[in-house]
């Protein structure tokens, strides 16, 4: 057994057993849990997220404490430990080492997460398919790339071949953003079997809120999240729309900038967290995206795949990742920012 899967072994246990323990007495166990992560956090990504933590759970009246308590009454555990593993370890802590790396190597900032935009309704030669996704994984996964989000638009329900890359690569951690599509009960079980998967449903969706508990029952790990436009935030409108979201009882709201959007609620999901004002984690999935990949490479760094395989973020780029002999790693050493190299 190699270093990386002893450490992970031993983060495993201690996880386990910090999550039994809550059950008695939660707000030790919490802090005894964050107190744990700061002994496995060498990399500067967890040392910084930790410390955070560590302060705001100073907080007795913290609202984060009743959402971790539920949290935990109302999500499979083993979802919990593999999930938070998977992203804390495999790709904040070992894999932003083979990413700075790798990042040396090549000269560039290398993303952390690759976001794919996957249309299974499509019906085009050249689009986005499940073995390509699979190859584009290959490729990623030397260079400490162990993150991946995919926007499902299009289909009935989810994607069952999307599921059984989640399942394969069950070392990876994935964001699986749905809009119409509704989860099926064996897909349910499915994705709550992988452990490895947040899934988001649209709150603008129809049937929302029905899907959203169904997952509650099922015990599944899920968040929710919004398409937003300019007249949606930065305004004092922000608190009133978020309050919307906490009847879904959701540990995690992810807003999502449209395209034509000139505003960024990525302050707003930053200051709400910090302050916890809210019992659940707000994020602005491409501001906090960009501001992870600028702690852990000192660059912000984001790259986009559209569902025909064109670069999407950054636009312009001419690049395709389904044209023949194109490979990831060229795509990336042509749009990702130079590396820093006095970082």
């Amino acid at each position: 057994m190699d270093t990386q899967s002893i450490t992970r072994l031993m983060i495993d246990t201690a996880v386990s057993r910090g999550i039994k323990d809550m059950t008695d007495d939660p707000k030790r166990s919490i802090r005894k849990l964050a107190d744990m992560g700061k002994q496995f956090s060498t990399g500067r990504f967890q040392s910084k997220i930790i410390d955070i933590i560590q302060g705001l759970l100073e907080n007795d009246n913290s609202p984060y404490y009743s959402l971790i308590e539920d949290t935990l009454t109302h999500t499979d555990h083993k979802s919990i430990r593999r999930f938070g593993i998977n992203m804390g370890y495999n790709c904040w802590t070992y894999g932003a080492r083979v990413l700075r790396a790798k990042s040396e190597d090549l000269h560039v900032s290398l993303p952390w997460l690759l976001i794919f935009h996957f249309d299974p309704d499509a019906g085009k030669a050249h689009t986005l398919t499940s073995e390509n996704i699979r190859n584009i994984i290959e490729q990623a996964r030397p260079l400490g790339i162990n993150s991946f989000c995919f926007f499902q638009k299009g289909g009935v329900i989810a994607s069952n071949e999307l599921i059984s890359i989640f399942r394969d690569y069950d070392q990876c951690g994935f964001f699986y953003f749905l809009t119409d599509a509704q989860v099926t009960a064996a897909q349910g079980a499915a994705l709550k079997s992988c452990g490895n998967v947040m899934l988001s449903i649209d709150i603008d969706a129809p049937e929302s809120y029905d899907t959203c508990m169904a997952l509650r029952d099922s015990r599944l790990l899920y968040g929710i999240h919004h398409f937003y436009s300019d007249s949606d935030f930065g305004t004092a409108e922000n608190a009133e729309n978020v309050k919307r979201y906490l009847s879904y009882n959701s540990c995690m709201v992810f807003l999502i900038q449209k395209d034509d959007c000139q505003k960024s609620a990525g302050n707003f999901a930053k200051n709400s967290r910090m302050k916890q004002s809210y019992p659940c984690f707000i994020w602005d999935l491409y501001a906090d995206v960009r501001e992870i990949s600028q702690i852990i490479c000192e660059n912000e760094t984001l790259i986009e795949f559209s569902a025909d395989g064109s670069v999407h973020t950054p636009a312009g780029t001419g690049l395709n990742i389904l044209d023949p002999d194109e490979t990831l790693e060229h795509i990336l050493t042509g749009t990702m920012p130079v590396l820093n190299s006095e970082a």
